[in-house]
């Protein structure tokens, strides 16, 4: 393959241009009714020649579209980035924010040393900097949700959910809704930190919410344990803990599904690298191959039944106790 240099360069302006222009809620404003250049940066209140130069580069990328009157107007793409279209984008495009991008810029101190680039630029996990900064946060989980939607149908229809499940780290409690409503499980459990739980008040009535760290001894008792996109955002030695307790928790006949990325797995090998590499700069995190989730599954008394690839990123790994 060819990569082409002015290629890259394309890449990374428009990926931040499609930030400022959701930042300044451009597409909301269109949405109203179209604008030239001039009255949108008047009620951005942004300089016009730059915003015009901003407008033009999205233009080429069929982002917007100016017509005669000189009027810009939404394209089926930038409809998306309005915050209540039905398929939004605009939480994930807002989520990569100044600090995700200077932790990017500082990959080679990541390589160098194996640590995350964003710790060392603000002294501060991402997850402990996110409870100080709400709106990031409801960014980020929000973004988070987007993602999520498809993925938690598929989950849904692929397994065969029974009896107690509990989801754990399961967030806003979307995957397990999903699952109560699909499958006559007798209980559902929420397992949260109790900050996040606590915000949840629309889960079905056959589901509970409990509060905890999964960092911590898990007091649960479940036939299905759930743990989605929650082990790439941790080290070895922090995903061992998680599992441990989870393992600890799990009776005899219980499973575990694993839902994450497994590198000799993935379809899209190329974006599951990208997003490994993202996982180490911002988290200290990264994506594994099915080799390394057999060791961490045998040091907490796991073994692994299967791997069922999701999606084209993704896979549902079987846990049973060894």
């Amino acid at each position: 393959m060819t990569i082409s240099i002015f290629g890259l360069l394309q890449s990374v302006m428009l990926a931040r241009a499609l930030f400022v222009a959701a930042e300044l809620d451009i597409a909301e404003h269109l949405t109203l009714k179209a604008l030239t250049a001039s009255e949108l940066a008047q009620v951005t209140n942004t300089d016009p020649q730059a915003l015009k130069r901003l407008l033009y580069f999205l233009e080429l990328h069929d982002v917007f579209n100016q017509q005669t009157d000189h009027c810009y107007y939404l394209t089926d793409f930038s409809k998306t980035m309005c915050h209540d279209h039905p398929h939004t984008i605009k939480p994930f495009l807002l989520h990569d924010d100044e600090t995700r991008w200077n932790s990017f810029g500082h990959l080679g101190y990541c390589i160098r040393s194996g640590k995350s680039a964003f710790e060392k630029l603000y002294n501060t996990t991402y997850f402990q900097y996110l409870e100080q900064q709400p709106v990031l946060s409801t960014r980020f989980n929000d973004a988070m949700t987007i993602i999520s939607a498809q993925e938690d149908a598929l989950i849904a229809k692929t397994i065969s959910f029974k009896n107690t499940v509990a989801d754990i780290g399961g967030g806003n409690g979307q995957l397990l809704t999903q699952i109560a409503q699909s499958h006559p499980i007798s209980h559902g459990i929420l397992f949260d930190l109790p900050q996040t739980v606590s915000q949840i008040n629309n889960l079905p009535a056959t589901c509970t919410k409990v509060g905890g760290s999964f960092f911590e001894p898990i007091a649960i008792a479940a036939d299905i344990f759930i743990l989605k996109r929650i082990l790439h955002d941790w080290d070895d030695q922090a995903a061992l803990n998680v599992l441990q307790n989870i393992s600890n928790a799990m009776s005899p006949d219980a499973k575990l599904y694993i839902i994450d990325g497994v590198l000799d797995y993935a379809q899209d090998k190329k974006l599951l690298a990208a997003i490994d590499l993202a996982l180490l700069t911002i988290f200290q995190g990264q994506e594994r191959t099915s080799l390394e989730f057999t060791k961490l599954a045998s040091a907490t008394n796991l073994k692994i039944n299967s791997i069922t690839p999701l999606n084209d990123l993704v896979c549902i790994i079987e846990c049973v106790k060894a």
